[in-house]
């Protein structure tokens, strides 16, 4: 009986989703240097932040999916670019609020628009049953392996 080959590494689901994770972070950076003039993990920040409201660095470390030192760094960027302002927890006397200021706001106020171009870019081969059908296979794909909705 010959021997059964295994599945090739470029078959898998987690290389598959790395090579498509790094072709939409390399045209959200292209788009947020371009849309906004910033690098992507700032936009990604603001994004966050705007969406979300005011919170924690723990909070936009999870939220924006960054390692908790990509996120301190990114934070101290846009608070010399003046975008977001820090101050003090009244939950926590521990730990900061991070919010936008007015120059962070006008920025939030082009993220929804550009990372739609992004994702209209990505799924300009599928039709709308199919975006519906990904995003529906995703979704369950990551609440069976935990992932909460943020």
């Amino acid at each position: 009986m010959p021997m059964e080959h295994p599945e090739s590494p470029t078959q898998s689901l987690t290389y598959r989703l790395k090579a498509l994770n790094r072709i939409a972070d390399r045209k959200s950076s292209e788009l947020a240097r371009e849309q906004l003039g910033l690098p992507y993990p700032e936009a990604n920040v603001i994004a966050v932040i705007g969406t979300f409201g005011p919170q924690t660095l723990m909070d936009i470390s999870r939220r924006a999916n960054l390692d908790k030192g990509q996120a301190s760094r990114t934070v101290e960027a846009l608070l010399s670019r003046e975008m977001v302002a820090s101050g003090s927890n009244r939950q926590d006397g521990r730990s900061v609020i991070i919010s936008l200021t007015a120059s962070g706001k006008k920025v939030f106020r082009k993220v929804g628009p550009t990372m739609k171009i992004r994702d209209q870019d990505l799924y300009s081969c599928l039709d709308d049953s199919e975006v519906a059908t990904l995003r529906y296979l995703l979704d369950k794909v990551l609440t069976a392996s935990g992932w909460e909705s943020v």
